[in-house]
């Protein structure tokens, strides 16, 4: 976001790592209503803060990566299943987690992990 852009899940596995960071901010920020915490309380603020739900607008096409979770969607993940093939879900087996979404502009492979 540095560069004033907002994240964007390139492929499967970003897409499920960003949820999991999302779930940890809305845990975290449950722990700070619960308490003290003056580094905390001397950030500005600003009247978006902790509005989760606008971040999964913003940084998601969709969720379905989270139905790997649910017993319910089982199977889910294989293009050939019917489930899949109803709603154009896609491939979603672990196979294919490192492979980018064909509408989302990829990482440069060339450039460091430091800014």
């Amino acid at each position: 976001m540095r560069a004033g852009t907002w994240p964007a899940a390139a492929g499967s596995l970003f897409n499920l790592a960003l949820h999991f960071a999302l779930d940890d901010a809305r845990d975290l920020q449950d722990e700070l209503d619960d308490k003290e915490d003056a580094v905390h309380a001397a950030l500005p603020v600003h009247r978006d803060d902790y509005d989760f739900g606008a971040c999964t607008d913003m940084f998601f096409q969709d969720t379905d990566v989270l139905m790997l979770y649910s017993a319910r969607f089982d199977g889910i993940e294989d293009p050939d299943g019917e489930t899949n093939r109803q709603i154009g879900m896609g491939d979603l087996r672990v196979a294919v987690w490192f492979e980018p979404f064909g509408n989302v502009k990829t990482r440069d492979p060339h450039r460091d992990f430091r800014r």
